[in-house]
């Protein structure tokens, strides 16, 4: 397991199994407010759903694909973000994509942003990525101005790209270039 220090109130740690149990947790607190933006919140149901996750997650940390970690407020667990799907398709650039989530109670703290800035260095500077994307409802508000904030260029919009618990969205898609990055 790895520990990233932020800054002096924030970390994060690679997802590890004596986490498992209080994400259960966060994720059944926030059930609700998750479940309007994150298709697999209905399908965590128990911690055994959490650890199947959890499985999951570090096969593919240890084959470079994903990287998942817990967010530690002054050394609390309060949320998760994840580099995902890194890699090279046929024909594109090396890039990955953002995702994470956040206990309410820790909200406007600048808690994801800090950690998503993490994870875009980590991406840029550790994996060589030349792209970054970020996907979020266009109703989602807060997850779109995380995009903003970080100086993410909004890409498009996808109509009718989610689906969550019966209700259909459109998506916006935003993305940082290394080089928007680095200046």
């Amino acid at each position: 397991m790895f520990k990233i220090e932020i800054d002096k109130e924030l970390h994060l740690e690679l997802i590890h199994s004596s986490h498992i149990e209080e994400t259960f947790m966060l994720i059944d607190k926030n059930r609700e407010l998750f479940g309007k933006w994150l298709v697999w919140v209905a399908d965590t149901k128990s911690i055994v759903d959490t650890k199947e996750f959890f499985d999951y997650a570090l096969k593919e940390y240890a084959n470079h694909k994903n990287i998942n970690c817990m967010i530690f407020y002054k050394n609390q667990l309060v949320g998760n973000v994840g580099l995902l799907n890194i890699g090279k398709e046929y024909g594109c650039v090396k890039k990955g994509e953002i995702g994470y989530w956040l206990d309410a109670n820790f909200h406007n703290k600048n808690i994801v942003r800090r950690a998503v800035k993490k994870m875009l260095e980590i991406g840029f500077y550790q994996y060589d990525l030349e792209k970054i994307s970020l996907r979020c409802a266009v109703k989602n508000e807060r997850s779109c101005n995380v995009a903003k904030k970080l100086g993410f260029t909004h890409e498009g919009r996808f109509r009718q790209e989610l689906y969550i618990n019966g209700v259909t969205m459109d998506a916006d898609i935003y993305a940082i270039l290394k080089g928007e990055f680095m200046k």
